[in-house]
């Protein structure tokens, strides 16, 4: 091998080492940026679980303070549902009664008891 030649290898063997330390310091950086993001990704994960918690903690609260709601208004209804039945028992009593009076008097008046 000649001189010449020996030098166009070494002075390949050098560019090719010059662009590998390039490559390596390019890859270093991507290597730290992507780190960065990791750990803003990581943080902000972090900060949306707690959120998430948070925000379940408030809708369990919410849920049980609606059935809490719910069972007052079941048991309002399911008192004026009683009342409505027990006023319907005594309308049904007071009209019986009435139709009884009524031929009573239509009875009275009818015979000719009409006060002669």
């Amino acid at each position: 091998m000649s001189n010449e030649e020996l030098d166009r290898r070494i002075e390949f063997i050098i560019e090719q080492q010059a662009q590998f330390a390039s490559d390596i310091l390019q890859l270093r950086e991507a290597q730290t940026q992507t780190e960065q993001i990791v750990a803003q990704t990581s943080q902000t994960v972090a900060q949306t679980s707690e959120i998430v918690g948070q925000t379940g903690e408030i809708v369990t609260r919410l849920a049980r303070g609606t059935l809490e709601g719910f069972k007052e208004v079941n048991a309002k209804i399911n008192s004026l549902v009683n009342s409505q039945i027990r006023t319907d028992e005594n309308v049904r009593r007071t009209d019986e009664s009435l139709r009884n009076f009524i031929a009573v008097v239509d009875r009275y008046f009818s015979e000719g008891r009409n006060g002669q």
